[in-house]
């Protein structure tokens, strides 16, 4: 993952690391930044490193060892604070359940829709906050038919196509509060909603991101059949870290892939008010974690 940066003024490129991918081997470490936010602090301090050619920040969604449930993670935290650095695309990796044949293990999938089964977790920032010295942001309501970008998801998909890599070019994910698996009658109920896949992660990071105009695009690799439609044995924690361990050197090279396709004329979706995003990101932050939304 080592080429001379073509731009070390700021990282237009975060990647967000999922379950497996707590660091970026062979990447050349520029720095490690604790970043503060006024949402408390992120899961794990930010690094800059130089991948394919660019300054990237990365930040591992768990910490930086697992540490952190999906239930409990700082999304609002973690999406302020690569947006303060200068962040425009967002690339995210993320474990995942299959639930219907054609998304059995060892699978990679762009998604492209979600459905959020999750229950209480923080996921606007335009939520009447004020602070004093800060225009209020007012008001915000964020069109969300489209979720996840579809020109990061067509670097994904053109970096997957040409590692030779089974993947679907399209899923639909829905969303848990986890830290639990689903039961048999949980995991139908989802199919016959229009679910694909299935995880614990992947809201609302997709919709915090487009509240601050950056583009968003998951890479989702499947570990299990979930509860066991195809007649394997139901997911157990020990047999995901064991697929994600084998496959790894896969994601992060299609990751770095998707990076060097994010040229300078790049620009995110605009899908929010920019003046209401600039009062966002002036709100002071909170070094105490108890202060955390």
């Amino acid at each position: 993952m080592d080429e001379t940066p073509k731009d070390t003024s700021r990282p237009r490129v975060g990647i967000i690391g999922g379950s497996g991918t707590y660091q970026l081997p062979g990447a050349r470490v520029r720095a490690t930044l604790d970043v503060e936010t006024p949402y408390g602090p992120p899961s794990a301090p930010v690094t800059l490193a130089e991948v394919a050619g660019q300054i990237v920040a990365f930040l591992p969604r768990h910490g930086g060892g697992h540490s952190v449930p999906p239930q409990k993670i700082n999304y609002r935290a973690n999406l302020w604070a690569l947006k303060s650095l200068g962040v425009e695309a967002v690339l995210s990796s993320s474990a995942v359940g299959g639930l219907r044949a054609g998304f059995g293990p060892d699978t990679f999938v762009v998604t492209d829709q979600f459905i959020d089964r999750t229950r209480g977790r923080a996921d606007t920032y335009f939520d009447g906050t004020v602070a004093d010295g800060v225009p209020p942001a007012g008001v915000q309501h964020l069109p969300a038919a489209e979720p996840f970008c579809p020109q990061l998801r067509s670097f994904l998909d053109a970096a997957l196509a040409e590692r030779g890599l089974a993947y679907a070019p399209r899923g639909t994910v829905v969303v848990i509060d986890g830290p639990r698996f689903s039961t048999k009658a949980e995991s139908a109920w989802y199919v016959a909603g229009g679910a694909d896949i299935i995880s614990m992660t992947q809201y609302p990071e997709p919709v915090l991101a487009a509240e601050l105009n950056m583009g968003f695009a998951n890479l989702a690799y499947i570990t299990d059949s979930d509860t066991g439609h195809d007649g394997s044995e139901p997911v157990t924690a020990a047999a995901v870290f064991a697929r994600l361990k084998n496959a790894q050197h896969h994601i992060l090279a299609v990751l770095e892939a998707a990076v060097r396709a994010i040229g300078a004329e790049y620009r995110a979706p605009a899908l929010m008010d920019p003046t209401a995003v600039e009062r966002i990101m002036a709100l002071p932050v909170r070094q105490n974690p108890a202060d955390a939304g």
